[in-house]
């Protein structure tokens, strides 16, 4: 199994473990199929379900994101997601480094390659580490260009 192989599959897995989170409270009532066939639908007890949205200029759409709205907070929350999801790739990745350790046996190419992963695995991981300093480094420098003006 390469390394590549394995980055692959594990950016796949957290892709489609992620996709039914986002699904989970859609509102919709439980389908007649499995455990619930034959029983009555369940109950909504929201009065506005099902009804037409109303008509004019009044219409306001709920902000899908956190805080005020603005872009800098945006990037946070992202930064935030890809630090959360990163961690974890960079545990199952020492976890495959000890693998690769393991398996070398003693064999010196063997053990050349895990060496390997582990260095790129602890680069990727200060990577990680450093990119919260690196956000607030530009937002600072950012902040004190546009003050100058």
């Amino acid at each position: 199994m390469t390394m590549r192989f394995f980055a692959i599959t594990i950016f796949a897995f957290a892709l489609f473990a992620l996709a039914p989170m986002t699904l989970a409270q859609t509102g919709a009532p439980a389908s007649q199929t499995g455990d619930n066939a034959g029983k009555a639908p369940a109950q909504i007890t929201d009065p506005s379900y099902g009804q037409k949205p109303p008509q004019g200029t009044n219409v306001t759409l709920i902000n899908p994101l956190k805080g005020s709205g603005d872009l800098q907070k945006f990037l946070l929350n992202i930064l935030d997601f890809v630090i959360r999801i990163g961690t974890v790739v960079v545990i199952l990745m020492l976890v495959y480094v000890g693998y690769l350790f393991v398996a070398a046996q003693g064999k010196e190419d063997k053990i050349r390659e895990a060496r390997q992963a582990l260095l790129y695995t602890l680069v990727g991981a200060l990577i990680l580490l450093g990119s919260k300093a690196i956000a607030f480094g530009i937002e600072a420098t950012v902040q004190a260009l546009s003050v100058g003006k």
